[in-house]
Parts: C-alpha cells; structure tokens; sequence
C-alpha cells in the first residue's frame, strides 16, 4: 500500500504556509499530556534550497511543521533546533508538538479562580497567553467542561509556564487528558485546537464493538518490549507544598492495600513548591499514589501502519486490546491498555512502522 507523506512548513504567528520540503529519516512522536517530538533531515546540494525556502522555512523557535499523511494532518509543532553538517551537506532539524510553545510562556499576572470548572481553567490560562502581545500562535480553544469545580491561585511572582499549570492541573486525583490537535481547516489551510478531555481522551474498549481496537502476537505485532520498573514503585507519597519549615503543607497518601499483598513499605516524595491549597495537594498525592504503587508497566508494541487496524484509525488516548502468546506469556496475555503515545517511521527506506506506547487502563 502507497503511503504518501508531505512536509509543511509555516510561520509560527501567522500559520501561514512559506514552504515545503523533501524531509528525509523523518521519525515523530505523538504524546497524550506532553509534546511529542519530530526528527528530520534533508541534502542541501540535493535541492535548490533558495527555491525551496529551506534556510528561511526552518528557523528554530519561529517557524512551525506540519506532517501530511495521505491528504490528512498527522502532528504539528514547533522547530526548536536546527543543525548543519558540511561534510554530509545536510541540515537536520527538531522539532516538539505545540504544547511546547507553552513551556516558554509564563504566568507573569495574579489570575485567580474560585469555584470554576477545571477544564475552564485551563481554557483561561492558554486563551490569556495568547492574549498577551506576540504570543498568539492561534491555538483554537473549545468550551469543554468536566463538572470538576476548583478553586486555584496563581501568584505573578512564582512565574509559572502555562504547560506546568497545565500539566499540573490534569494529573491531579480527577483530572483530565489534554493535548493539541492539528487538521486543515475548511479552507484547507492547517490549524491547531486545544482538546481537553474529561475523564480521558479516546475510546474505551468495548468488547461488543466489532471495529474495537486489537493487536495480537502471532498476527498484527511485529515485536514489543515489556518493561516493568519497581525503582519507580511507591506506596507513600509524600506531597510538599507551599511554605517552610514547620509551616510547610504537606500531604501524605498511601497506598495501604499494598501491605496486605505482602509489600514492603516504598516511600517517595514530591514538590509541589506553589501549591497553597491543601485539598488540591492532596488530589496531586492521591493521583500519584495511585499510579505508582505497583511496578510501573509502559510496553511498547512495534505494528505495520497499513495492517488492520491501520494508522490513522486509533489514536493516543484509545484503548487497545493486547494478545500475546510466547515464550514470555504462554498461557497468553490478554490485556486492555491505553495508547499514552505513537512514534511513526514513514518507511521512506522500509516498511512504515508505528510503535505504540502504552500503559495499563484503570477501566
């Protein structure tokens, strides 16, 4: 099956489109809560770089890429780096999906909210941002709400990014999925949306669902990795909040069902230096608590793009239904977990290939 990809370059602040070049060695990464990375290269004295724009389409921190995936957008984001090597002639960049334009961008005002839905806030922070001089690179914003009401200050002196208020607020106990989806819009032009999802983002496996979402060995994967990472483990956390000394707020959560099981006590410890509510420390304690006090288990399964279910029909924040039977699960795990990220290799010397990233569901 012919898959064909397209490289988009465009200008940060306007999104206007000034180029587009022959990539090659393109590998990209999408994340759910986090910015994904793009790698890519291209030979200069293969191309008419002045005709191309090559120089002037690739400026790191000002101009943006676009992937095109047989007529549809696939990931976007900013070019931070850019490198060229005069032996080999060729220029190599990198680049980070559009959350990454919000670790540069700072709370440099009190903004205050009481009793407001958390989707709401976040709404606010990003749509504040892009309200400052210079800083809109026109991230569309929904009006997504989660039921969720809290009460949250943000001090202009602890100059907090826009992605750690983020970040912040949906790892808490009941917090919620977000990221930065890209598409053409009705003009066909590229565009960016802030997605926010309450209680996730993507599917849930339904087994009653002909077109669920299933990988299996034999069959569909190629090969995978199953790591399981007990350094990280930890039955109580220690969450420390705002203050000093004897005045500092802490929260500690613990995981007490553990102990029954035959564990050891695993102790660990946060910082959470701006936090000055105790209720909101104490959900960021709980919702790290809870997703760490067994052994960590992030695989990876490494699948064809053009094999059912084909790329572009599943997406970071789905379910997948995982069947193994070999050496390691002879008696064959069947497991449903959640893709938290993607890595795609367009397969310009091979086969395309997508690496799933993915971490057991609590569903």
């Amino acid at each position: 099956m012919t898959t064909t990809y397209r490289y988009l370059l465009a200008d940060l602040l306007t999104n206007e489109v000034i180029a587009e070049l022959p990539f090659t060695n393109v590998q990209f990464t999408q994340q759910l809560n986090q910015a994904g990375t793009l790698n890519a290269s291209i030979l200069l004295s293969g191309i008419n770089a002045d005709v191309y724009n090559a120089k002037n389409s690739t400026i790191p921190a000002r101009n943006a890429i676009y992937v095109d995936r047989n007529g549809e957008l696939v990931w976007g984001g900013v070019i931070w780096g850019r490198t060229y090597n005069s032996t080999t002639q060729t220029l190599n960049i990198s680049a980070r999906e559009f959350e990454s334009y919000f670790e540069r961008r700072r709370i440099s005002q009190d903004i205050f909210f009481n009793n407001i839905d958390q989707l709401s806030i976040a709404q606010t922070l990003v749509a504040w941002a892009q309200g400052q001089p210079y800083g809109n690179i026109n991230v569309s914003i929904g009006a997504e709400t989660s039921g969720i009401l809290l009460s949250r200050n943000y001090y202009n002196y602890e100059l907090k990014t826009i992605y750690n208020a983020l970040q912040d607020l949906s790892r808490a106990e009941d917090g919620f999925d977000f990221n930065i989806t890209v598409a053409y819009n009705g003009s066909g032009q590229p565009s960016k949306t802030l997605t926010l999802g309450y209680p996730r983002i993507g599917t849930v496996y339904d087994q009653f669902n002909p077109e669920a979402i299933m990988f299996d060995m034999p069959g569909n994967i190629v090969e995978y990795e199953y790591p399981e990472d007990g350094a990280i483990a930890a039955n109580k956390v220690y969450a420390l909040g705002a203050g000093s000394n004897e005045g500092k707020l802490i929260s500690i959560q613990e995981d007490t069902t553990k102990y029954a099981d035959g564990w050891a006590l695993l102790e660990e410890q946060s910082n959470y230096s701006d936090v000055t509510d105790q209720a909101y420390l104490d959900q960021l304690a709980l919702g790290q608590v809870n997703a760490v006090s067994y052994p960590p288990t992030t695989m990876k399964v490494v699948v064809p793009a053009y094999e059912t279910p084909q790329f572009g029909t599943y997406g970071i924040g789905d379910d997948a239904r995982i069947r193994i039977t070999d050496s390691n699960f002879p008696n064959t795990l069947d497991q449903v977990y959640r893709i938290v990220a993607l890595n795609v290799e367009p397969g310009e010397n091979g086969p395309e290939r997508v690496t799933l990233t993915l971490t057991q569901t609590t569903n």
